[in-house]
């Protein structure tokens, strides 16, 4: 069949699942891409025939044709009337490709250099060919339907035969070869949970089994044989995903350099290792880390056989496809055997302008070094620029350090020097690459520019005064730093509120700095530090405050009574004994009750007295405080009074007087039926209360006869007090008095009682 160049319609019915070629006609060449969107509906297998600049592409169960590219992935192109073809295979001297065609039984021989099926070979009716593979001169197939399958082989004549493998299959193997011609041949079978496995000697035409066994492989979709045919590779997301078996025994012989994940799996002729799952990987078949790690679209993930390697290994191709098998894109790996590297750059930052620095640089990459190794291969130039040398200035020596696990793991460079007084420094690095690493070039700026470095300060809490006493000081910088500067002293206390300067402070090698003083002044005393920075740093200021001691002076309050009734005149007087600088003494009073207020304030007499006076109202507690001067401290003193209230009591209706001994009785007559007791007190308070107590006089001594207990007064400060004239025994001697007692809350006044009043009562009416 001639080759049809894919038109923009026939685009469209192959994505859509369209079996047949619609006609030749011309199209635009695809762009190289690193993913390339491919014009098929479904994928099936991919090889590389690189002499005649050909990828061949097959879709599977209803296409109609293999698809052609060139080695970019453009210039599509079908070959036409190749249904179902499934594996493919290249003939050992590349002239041939082979398509298997399960569903017309057969195996189609195409023309690599003219794009033209040649031959088409039946393998019998029933036997559906699929997986194909090329060893020892020989092109071998499986075959088969689920439950019964087998190896077969096309010779140079085109004869085929079926049954090469006595041992038999269950199912359809899949064959895999080695990259480059030889007789090494593997066959795998998914059988439940596990999938057999057999490899072979292929030679004349026949096979022999080398080993058998099943691997514990439940997902079983590509397998690949190493370049050396020594190694077996099956990539699973569910089994035994890094080992690597032996061909000769099947057994587990340590594991490859990366995870054989996914569902892909090929091998370059030199041995290097692709794995496809959601990422196309790259890795060297042992040792450790990987080259490339190139990741799908969110959407797609390696197709089962995705995978081929140019000849010359330096290109992977790889096609992904979404969940449903369908969109298969192709994605061309340009250097696939070549680890990237970064460069990662650490200084002494932040920089000041003439401070040392260290600015090393360590090489980073997704493969290890090989044994032996401690440094990464190639060498490494660093270029310094700064104002001086605008166009750089290579630097000739950097010092290399070798790899130290796990600070870093491919060794580092160093450079040392002094950043510029003024401008910026910056570096420009650039890594040659060697063997499978990639060459890197970065730039780092190392910024400069004036810091403030941190200041800690240590001084006691108190001290006393006239006492020594030390402030110390760090300063401290992220690194080695320029000695430059000096720490200025301004210090601010009760003689000196604005603050004065109290001179410099030297700075040592480590920063540390001492400041020594004797403060004459008590109370507090704060010391403030600034570093002016010099020429390379900003200032910094920080503080400390030392409370130093005063003395306490001798300071009292006195009144000329301590109890005194409403309206009194209180002579109020304060004394201060010694002081330095302040005389000063200010009396205040606080009646109850009432917020306290300012009597009098000034300087003592002569004989250190402030007097004043202050009419009382309540009781009151009058105090007396001096603020403090530079030697004594501040001191305040109190001193209370109470008011007496005044009570006024009254008997009701007394019809005269007697004489009775030395003591004046008021005389009621039983006709008057009640006497009364008027209590009156000033000032009256609310809750306040008044009792009222009467005594009988008899057998030589007074005893209590009746009471009435703490009665509140009526509004006008009043209460009266009645009995029965009927209770009282006639003819005997009867007193009365009563007792104030204030508010339990908030009382102005202290308790008071009254005197006596002496009573007697006769018995009839007065004549």
């Amino acid at each position: 069949m001639k080759p049809a160049r894919l038109s923009a319609p026939t685009a469209a019915a192959l994505l859509l699942g369209l079996t047949t070629v619609m006609g030749p006609g011309a199209v635009g060449s695809y762009a190289a891409s690193s993913d390339t969107p491919l014009p098929i509906a479904h994928f099936a297998h991919l090889v590389v025939d690189a002499p005649h600049g050909h990828l061949f592409i097959s879709g599977g169960a209803g296409t109609d044709a293999i698809l052609v590219t060139d080695l970019d992935g453009g210039n599509p192109t079908l070959i036409g009337d190749e249904p179902g073809a499934t594996g493919l295979a290249v003939s050992a001297d590349g002239s041939a490709l082979y398509a298997a065609l399960p569903g017309e039984d057969a195996i189609s021989v195409i023309s690599t250099e003219k794009l033209t099926e040649s031959a088409r070979y039946a393998t019998g009716a029933g036997t559906r060919p699929d997986s194909l593979a090329v060893a020892g001169g020989t092109l071998w197939f499986g075959y088969g339907t689920a439950g019964a399958g087998g190896i077969g082989s096309v010779d140079g004549t085109g004869a085929v035969t079926l049954q090469q493998d006595p041992g038999g299959w269950t199912a359809p193997p899949m064959l895999a070869t080695t990259p480059t011609p030889s007789g090494v041949l593997a066959a795998a079978a998914q059988t439940g949970d596990t999938s057999a496995v057999v490899t072979y000697r292929a030679e004349g035409g026949s096979l022999t089994r080398q080993a058998a066994k099943a691997l514990p492989v439940p997902d079983l979709s590509d397998i690949a044989l190493t370049a050396d045919g020594l190694h077996l590779a099956v990539p699973s997301f569910q089994g035994a995903i890094a080992d690597r078996y032996r061909t000769s025994d099947l057994a587990v012989d340590g594991q490859f350099a990366g995870g054989v994940y996914g569902k892909a799996v090929a091998v370059a002729p030199d041995g290097t290792i692709a794995s496809g799952s959601r990422a196309l990987v790259t890795f060297p078949e042992t040792g450790e880390g990987e080259y490339t790690d190139y990741s799908y679209a969110q959407d797609l993930s390696s197709a089962a056989h995705g995978l081929a390697w140019a000849p010359d290994g330096s290109r992977v191709y790889g096609v992904a496809v979404d969940a449903s098998g369908g969109t298969p894109t192709l994605h061309i790996s340009l250097h696939p055997e070549t680890a990237p590297v970064t460069l990662r750059g650490s200084g002494t930052t932040p920089l000041a302008p003439g401070e040392a620095y260290s600015f090393v640089v360590s090489p980073d990459s997704s493969l290890s070094l090989g044994a032996g190794e401690h440094m990464l291969p190639g060498t490494v130039r660093i270029t310094r620029y700064d104002d001086a040398d605008p166009d750089g200035v290579l630097i000739p020596d950097p010092t290399a350090t070798p790899a130290r696990i796990p600070i870093d793991f491919f060794g580092s460079y160093r450079v040392d020097g002094t950043a510029p007084l003024t401008g910026q420094l910056s570096f420009h690095v650039d890594y040659s690459g060697s063997g499978h690493y990639g060459p890197a070039t970065r730039p780092f700026d190392l910024p400069v520019a004036k810091y403030a470095p941190t200041m800690a300060l240590t001084a006691p809490s108190a001290s006393g005064r006239a006492a020594p006493l030390t402030v110390t000081g760090r300063l401290t910088w992220p690194h080695a730093h320029v000695r430059t500067g000096a720490v200025h002293i301004v210090k601010t206390d009760a003689a000196h509120p604005s603050g004065y300067s109290a001179g410099t402070a030297s700075v040592a090698a480590d920063g540390t700095f001492a400041f020594h003083d004797t403060p004459q002044v008590g109370s507090a005393n704060t010391y403030a530090f600034t570093y002016d920075g010099g020429t390379s740093y900003l200032p910094v200021t920080a503080s400390a405050k030392v409370q130093v001691s005063r003395a306490t002076p001798a300071l009292t309050v006195t009144t000329d009574a301590k109890s005194y009734h409403s309206g009194a005149t209180v002579k109020v007087t304060a004394h201060l004994g010694t002081t330095y600088n302040s005389r000063t003494v200010t009396l205040y009073d606080q009646p109850a009750g009432k917020p306290r207020a300012q009597l009098k304030s000034g300087k003592v007499d002569a004989h250190g007295n402030l007097v004043t006076s202050y009419k009382v109202t309540r009781d009151t507690v009058f105090s007396a405080a001096f603020a403090g001067d530079y030697r004594y401290a501040p001191r305040t003193v109190t001193t209370g009074t109470t008011l007496t209230p005044t009570v006024r009591t009254e008997l009701q209706y007394p019809l005269k007087t007697t004489r009775i001994g030395s003591t004046t009785y008021q005389v009621f007559y039983k006709s008057e039926v009640n006497m009364g007791f008027d209590v009156q007190v000033r000032p009256n308070q609310s809750n306040g209360c008044t009792s009222v107590y009467l005594e009988h006089y008899y057998s030589g001594a007074w005893h209590q006869a009746t009471s009435k207990s703490c009665v509140p007064l009526y509004s006008d400060g009043w209460y009266g007090y009645l009995r029965a004239l009927k209770l009282f025994t006639s003819n005997d001697h009867y007193r009365v008095r009563a007792h104030y007692t204030p508010p339990a809350k908030g009382a102005q006044t202290s308790g008071v009682w009254t005197g006596w009043t002496y009573l007697t009562v006769r018995p009839g009416s007065p004549s």
